[in-house]
């Protein structure tokens, strides 16, 4: 079994950056609930979530980009 794992220092930034916030909203979300302010949940999951899908972002999509353009090039 071959594991091809070719990811550059920025990608495992951005991986780990996207594993941060993906626990603290989860964190932030369960806290909230327990103390029964359920609109403040919308709010932490548009001020964390929206940063956290664009690190998602960056970390597998750029990796499907530069993926293709190398193949693309070795063609």
């Amino acid at each position: 079994m071959k594991l091809n794992i070719d990811f550059k220092w920025y990608q495992w930034l951005f991986g780990v950056i996207s594993l941060i916030l993906a626990s603290f909203l989860t964190h932030e979300i369960f806290a909230t609930l327990a103390e029964s302010q359920p609109g403040t949940v919308k709010v932490l999951s548009l001020l964390i979530g929206i940063p956290l899908i664009i690190f998602l972002y960056l970390t597998f999509g750029l990796r499907s980009a530069l993926k293709k353009s190398k193949s693309s090039v070795t063609d």
